[in-house]
């Protein structure tokens, strides 16, 4: 091993700057925060080249004075917190005092800054680390602080840059979702001049959800709310018909800090229960207000890990407040605004601001009707007219039509019945004569350690050697059936599900029952047994979809078939 040395000042602060800047994005993101906690109202981005050539962001801020801007970029200076304690009641998003300097180590930064009360203010010149020059000059109130050429002095990092459409897609969603925290806050983006995202103050996520999104994501949000002494949950959830095939756009803050944490974000998804296909995620915009003594968010330097000291409590209370809204809500998915579901990147101009501006009254007047027309659109208000196809039910409802399918909806049925029955016993039925079954040894293995479970299910099962057992009863749902055949496709299912939860095989084994035991396509339905399961279907605690996901009902309003007709 070689001599053991101090390393020199330069080198400490290009390695520690690893951890705080890692590309592009993480520049912007640690000046936008910094623009956050002066107090700005309006904040611009602009990059070149994906931000690797060029990074400027611009605020109308509080400023900092020569002095405070010098100290700004020294080591751990900050003006966020005192002593160690402070941390425990943290209302700032920086306090660390790592950012400025970890990003001046490795760029070439000039900062302009001026407090309401200077008349001139301060231009700042640092080159990887070293002050280059310091003058008074005149400059508009606020900061304006430009990052150029990143890790020039460190090409090892450098040449790890992914293209420019890569770098600036990091940096789109840094301001995208600060924007989506701070709805009194203005947020512009320029790449080489040209604006991207352009997001006015407006006071409302829904309002921002909308310019970032669009209109039709916004009118498929679902507000939910929850409250509880020391913690709080707020934000928009999308409805079942509205998802993605990943959970980057599930985004979550805790105290209005954006935060990257699994808790919060299972706690979203498990609030949707059955409502969502396997594979499939909502958009979901979360704040989480809680006690900060309750939270650590000295976790990493970045600042976007965070620990909570009632893990169980926060997850239980989004999963509540998410479950409740959609319940709450009319979720029959209706054919009119429908919205393309394939990956899209969020967009925002100031064109289409505008755009929006102009026919924003119309538009609004006519999103609350279409809202009363879908509230009033319940199941008791359908009138059967027929089948179609032994596969769907067709009825008249107060604003048009709606098309149910008979396997989703009984489905939907018998799961809630089979889930309410689970706790204590599903009823059984006894064979007149009992049935003796031969298993595989595999299976036999299977059917042994889920003995407990499969009689809860409602199968009374006899051990009658090694691999052969005799089956007295099974459960009622299933009608006449083949006991082999349903035993051998439970067991199935069963192995597919080794090694998880019992509870979430009781729920696997529950959904698997309620779909196998439901009438299926081509079973014909008369006009009588159609309203009765209409009727079933309206007392489910979830009417609007199968245990898997899928939607049992679509409507279409008296609109729509006017527009099918040219009539509008």
């Amino acid at each position: 091993m070689g001599e053991i040395n101090v390393l020199p000042e330069n080198t400490i602060n290009q390695i520690a700057a690893g951890e705080v800047v890692e590309r592009p994005a993480s520049v912007v993101k640690e000046l936008v925060e910094n623009s956050l906690d002066a107090g700005a109202d309006e904040i611009e981005v602009e990059v070149e080249d994906g931000g690797k050539e060029r990074i400027v962001v611009r605020d109308n801020g509080r400023g900092m004075t020569r002095d405070e801007v010098e100290l700004a970029f020294k080591k751990h200076a900050t003006s966020k917190i005192e002593d160690i304690e402070d941390l425990d009641d943290l209302s700032s998003l920086g306090f660390r005092g790592e950012a400025l300097p970890s990003i001046a180590a490795v760029s070439k930064v000039t900062a302009l800054t001026k407090t309401e009360d200077q008349l001139e203010g301060t231009k700042l010149v640092i080159h990887g680390g070293d002050i280059e020059e310091i003058e008074e000059v005149g400059c508009a109130e606020g900061t304006s602080i430009e990052v150029e050429e990143l890790f020039y002095n460190t090409p090892a990092r450098r040449k790890y840059l992914k293209k420019t459409n890569t770098e600036l897609a990091h940096i789109s969603e840094v301001v995208t979702r600060n924007a989506l925290a701070n709805t009194d806050v203005q947020f512009s983006l320029k790449h080489e001049g040209r604006e991207l995202t352009f997001v006015p103050k407006s006071g409302s996520l829904l309002e921002n959800i909308k310019s970032i999104y669009g209109k039709e994501i916004a009118k498929k949000m679902v507000k939910m709310e929850a409250e509880e002494e020391g913690l709080s949950v707020e934000g928009h959830v999308s409805k079942p018909e509205i998802t993605r095939s990943n959970r980057k756009h599930i985004f979550t803050y805790v105290n209005s800090r954006y935060v990257k944490n699994d808790i919060l974000k299972d706690g979203i998804v498990e609030g949707y229960e059955t409502l969502l296909k396997k594979g499939r995620y909502p958009l979901a915009f979360l704040n989480v207000e809680i006690d900060p003594r309750k939270i650590d968010v000295n976790v990493h330097p970045t600042k976007t890990r965070i620990r909570f000291f009632e893990e169980k409590k926060v997850k239980e209370k989004i999963s509540e407040a998410v479950n409740s809204a959609l319940l709450e809500e009319d979720l029959i998915p209706s054919r009119s605004g429908e919205v393309d579901e394939r990956e899209e990147k969020p967009k925002s101009s100031r064109e289409e601001s505008e755009k929006q501006e102009g026919d924003f009254t119309t538009q609004s007047r006519l999103e609350m009707e279409e809202e009363a027309e879908v509230k009033e659109s319940k199941l008791s208000h359908m009138k059967v007219v027929g089948t179609l196809k032994d596969l769907y039910i067709v009825a008249e409802t107060p604003t048009g039509m709606a098309v149910v399918d008979q396997h989703a909806a009984h489905e939907r049925i018998n799961y809630e019945e089979l889930k309410s029955k689970i706790g204590d016993k599903i009823d059984s039925q006894k064979l007149v004569s009992p049935k003796t079954i031969e298993l595989q040894p595999k299976e036999a293995a299977v059917l042994r350690a889920n003995e407990e479970l499969l009689g809860k299910l409602g199968f009374d099962l006899d051990h009658f050697g090694k691999t052969t057992f005799r089956v007295r009863g099974i459960p009622v749902i299933f009608g006449e059936v083949q006991e082999k055949e349903i035993l051998h496709s439970i067991l199935d299912e069963l192995m597919e599900h080794k090694g998880t939860s019992l509870d979430d095989r009781k729920e696997e084994m529950v959904k698997y029952m309620a779909c196998h035991s439901s009438i299926t396509a081509g079973d014909k339905l008369s006009v009588t047994k159609a309203k009765e399961l209409l009727e079933k279907l309206g007392k489910t605690e979830n009417p609007y979809t199968c245990p898997h996901g899928r939607p049992t009902i679509v409507s279409f309003t008296e609109k729509d078939m006017e527009k099918w007709f040219k009539r509008d």
